[in-house]
């Protein structure tokens, strides 16, 4: 049995919310009736039958491998396996369509190899099973598939035991001596959250209900991805549970507005951290063993990946959040920070009602926080990113899936331009900008603004910052090939595809008709602004880590990344034809009006410019446009 867990905080309130929040809790409910949607019972029914059936082709497979390697049929059947969730299904959020993460815990006579070549015959062979992918040289090695339509990530750990006993409690941490890093971060998945859940069983209730809305709220918002920088399934856990500690007595609709003004005002780099690290010696890194990262005092090559540390609970401690760089930063800054007021103005107006208004009228109050993000009318200057597929349809989706995790390298190699904002949209959408570009497509956007205090010049050529996007991080891939491109297109907002706006002709025009009118607004605003010489509020990322480096450069201590390393010798200065630094407003656009595409900026000594289907003397030109 794992040893019990104290809190590393202690509570701020330990009696119960102001009576009012009794009322707006029924609103609360009301409203998550309507639009925060549970599972059926049916359909919960069927995804306990897909791991029933899951667990079976596993077990059937390791007694397969124990056999196939001399083991008797007695130890062979003895040698167990355990299927574990984690997440959000494992918590009960139960959300329609949601996938269910899931690891394997196999005995040491089965190996990783194995897994993604036996095991994963034995599921394509399965006749309920569809759409399979396995990325066996990521960090954590993983297949995905649809099993009977329920979306499946499985994970594969390997202990060094001759079986797995039926009682293995993996929530002691004694069970990670003499794992792999790979199987480590395997069981990472339902130790924390196994964890979680007993850091809030004090009121699970209400952290449920909360944790449910939040993950709508970053959906809709735009703010759910941690591969593009935002935060995931795994960091809201621990944000929502780190409020129950500090709330233990609070309901449903008094927790999710103290989890909004706690994180609107929250001071990072200082962590989100639910207990107090542990180091037992394993070989595993653990964030937080040193006191200076407990007390966000960090050197800048540490704070570049510890902006917003979310910090997992069960050993080895680890920022969950790691991917958080300073242009998402700003976005979920201002997205809690809107949500604060949001919940303040509930409470406001809520106050105001009459006492025995009916719930499911009142319940509309909450619906603005939930409201569709407003991305695509908030900026001037978008960029787009086309990733395109001639070949085979599964080497396009593995393709697709690689370059999707690196997007938020682009946005840190644009980040050394003079732009005030970059703002990647985490949403992929199944087709192109221009239609016909490939027989498989889908797309990404970006919002930019521009920094007018630091332009110079007119012009400049945005080459060299697509080419070291392409050199260091897309090249990566180890199948690319002549049938895989991406291509990056400049759109004003006037030009932004009716896809992205609505699914009829109705949609669109109702969308394009308010984003009109808000545009309008935000013009009217910032040349008053700009005419009162009124300074947008700085980026507090940005700022912390030009006054780390400082401070180790001062020290002489100064470290860079690896990366940083790279856009420093480039990226950092864009020049203008005339060799000026610049920063655009920008119409991105090819020389010989095609779309630029990495053929188009390839060095000569590259192996793919020899065979690629566009001509490569172009260059990619940004130039100003006026509002």
């Amino acid at each position: 049995m794992a040893a019990p867990v104290e809190p590393l905080l202690k509570p701020f309130e330990t009696s119960a919310p102001p009576a009012a929040y009794e009322r707006l809790d029924a609103t609360l409910a009301a409203f998550m009736a309507e639009r925060v949607p549970v599972e059926s019972d049916a359909e919960l029914r069927r995804r306990e039958r897909v791991l029933g059936e899951l667990k079976r082709v596993f077990q059937d497979w390791v007694q397969s491998v124990c056999r196939a390697k001399g083991l008797s049929d007695e130890l062979a059947a003895e040698a167990g396996g355990r299927l574990y969730t984690s997440g959000s299904y494992r918590l009960g959020v139960h959300e329609p369509g949601a996938d269910i993460d899931s690891v394997c815990v196999a005995p040491n006579h089965c190996t990783r190899t194995e897994f993604f070549d036996t095991l994963k015959a034995a599921l394509l062979a399965h006749p309920q099973v569809e759409n399979l992918r396995s990325v066996e040289t990521a960090v954590v090695p993983i297949m995905t598939f649809d099993f009977d339509d329920v979306n499946i990530d499985l994970l594969f750990a390997h202990l060094p035991l001759n079986a797995i006993p039926a009682h293995l409690d993996i929530d002691e941490d004694a069970v990670l001596q003499g794992v792999d890093e790979a199987t480590e971060k395997s069981l990472n998945g339902p130790r924390v959250t196994n964890l979680i859940y007993k850091l809030v069983a004090h009121n699970y209730p209400s952290f449920l209900a909360v944790l449910r809305v939040a993950r709508v709220w970053a959906k809709k918002r735009g703010i759910y991805s941690n591969k593009m920088g935002y935060f995931g399934g795994v960091n809201f856990n621990i944000l929502v549970a780190l409020v129950c500690q500090l709330f233990p007595k609070a309901t449903p609709s008094y927790l999710l507005c103290k989890f909004f003004h706690i994180f609107a005002k929250w001071d990072w780099p200082s962590p989100a951290i639910l207990c107090r690290p542990v180091d037992h010696g394993y070989g595993f890194d653990v964030w937080g063993k040193h006191a200076d990262q407990l007390r966000g005092r960090m050197a800048y090559a540490n704070l570049r990946n510890n902006l917003m540390p979310i910090v997992t609970p069960a050993y080895p401690a680890m920022n969950s959040a790691a991917n958080v760089n300073p242009w998402s930063y700003a976005v979920l800054q201002s997205e809690f920070e809107r949500g604060s007021e949001i919940c303040q103005a509930v409470v406001e107006r809520h106050a105001a009602l009459a006492s025995d208004v009916d719930p499911s009228v009142a319940r509309e109050l909450w619906a603005p926080l939930v409201e569709t993000t407003d991305f695509f009318d908030k900026y001037d200057a978008y960029l787009a990113v086309n990733i395109l597929g001639d070949g085979d349809e599964g080497a396009f989706e593995s393709f697709k899936g690689f370059l999707g995790s690196r997007l938020r390298k682009l946005v840190e190699r644009l980040g050394y331009l003079p732009l005030k904002a970059i703002h990647l949209f985490p949403k992929e959408y199944d087709r192109a900008t221009t239609p016909g570009l490939a027989a498989h497509e889908s797309c990404y956007f970006l919002g930019l603004k521009e920094d007018r205090a630091r332009m110079e010049g007119e012009n400049f050529v945005l080459t060299q910052t697509w080419m070291q996007f392409w050199q260091e991080d897309v090249a990566k891939y180890r199948d690319l090939d002549d049938d895989l491109d991406v291509r990056l297109e400049h759109l004003a907002w006037e030009g932004l595809p009716d896809f992205v706006l609505g699914e009829d002709a109705d949609a669109v025009a109702a969308a394009r008709d308010v984003g009109a009118a808000r545009r309008a607004v935000r013009h009217c605003r910032e040349a008053e602004e700009a005419l009162n010489d009124v300074e947008d509020a700085p980026n507090a990322a940005l700022q912390a880590l030009e006054k780390a480096e400082k401070a180790d450069e001062a020290e002489g201590t100064l470290k860079r990344p690896r990366d940083d390393d790279d856009a420093a010798a480039g990226a950092s200065r864009p020049k203008t034809e005339s060799g000026a630094t610049v920063s655009p407003y920008i119409s991105l656009h090819d020389v010989t009006d095609d779309l630029p595409r990495l053929g188009a900026v390839l060095p000569a000594w590259h192996p793919l410019a020899t065979t690629s289907r566009v001509p490569r003397a172009k260059k990619v030109v940004v130039e100003l446009v006026d509002a």
